[in-house]
């Protein structure tokens, strides 16, 4: 498996193009990729990602342009001298790609890392059926609700969300609703980006509701974890959802 990491020049025509249109990045990252070589049914699918600098209100603006990186997890290594030419940096370290496999070899139990992670977090409802008779894919729509659905789904992914009193430092003050003191008990998961797109698919309306999530996890099964890594999480992943990726905390 391979992680690429291109940085998009925000200044861009090419790149402001391909950052409104989900359609338009999902085709650029195809594109990575000759004829053929995405055809092994049994291969992981291409999941991608694409990360925007957070906004702060009144915080001194960096040295040069936004940071927004797009991710591509992919089988083989990509090509994306086209994305570059069109959208990015064709300078040292516009595009990074990296051999997952001997990172995704190592997870082991008790690791802990720290983790994005971008969704698309659905439900199913009983009350609502489509034209097939099936119960209709409904999202999420509150923060609450889109970081419950990934909680919900951590321990069959191989991880468990940390507490700031695991992590230590300083502690955030917190009471339950007894009024007693616990501090450092709440979880150290956030959202930080949240997002609807809508675009036609073959005569289709699709709305997307997306939900961008940063935290710190601990390993809990690797096997299951790297699953995760590898083939993503939830629906959406055409459009850029599913791909969690890891860092040192």
């Amino acid at each position: 498996m391979y992680l690429t990491r291109i940085y998009l020049n925000p200044h861009r025509r090419g790149a402001k193009q391909l950052m409104r249109s989900r359609q338009m990045l999902h085709a650029a990252v195809l594109n990575c990729f000759p004829p053929g070589v995405l055809d092994d049914p049994g291969a992981p699918r291409v999941l991608w990602r694409l990360d925007r600098p957070p906004v702060v209100r009144g915080a001194i603006p960096r040295q040069g342009s936004p940071s927004c990186a797009l991710y591509i997890s992919s089988p083989v290594a990509p090509d994306p001298s086209h994305i570059v030419e069109e959208a990015g940096y064709a300078t040292e370290g516009g595009v990074v790609i990296r051999d997952m496999s001997t990172f995704l070899e190592g997870l082991s139990a008790g690791q802990r890392w720290g983790f994005r992670l971008c969704v698309n977090p659905t439900f199913r409802e009983g009350s609502q059926v489509n034209a097939r008779g099936r119960k209709k894919v409904l999202a999420h729509v509150t923060q609450d609700q889109q970081t419950q659905w990934v909680l919900e789904r951590a321990e069959k992914c191989g991880f468990r969300v940390l507490t700031s009193a695991e992590v230590g430092g300083d502690l955030p003050i917190l009471e339950d609703g007894d009024g007693q003191r616990v501090d450092g008990a709440n979880l150290l998961i956030n959202g930080v980006e949240r997002s609807v797109a809508e675009f036609k698919h073959k005569e289709h309306r699709v709305t997307l509701g997306v939900a961008t999530f940063e935290g710190v996890l601990e390993v809990t099964d690797p096997e299951a974890l790297r699953r995760v890594l590898i083939h993503g999480i939830g629906r959406g992943k055409a459009y850029g959802c599913g791909l969690m990726t890891l860092a040192r905390p």
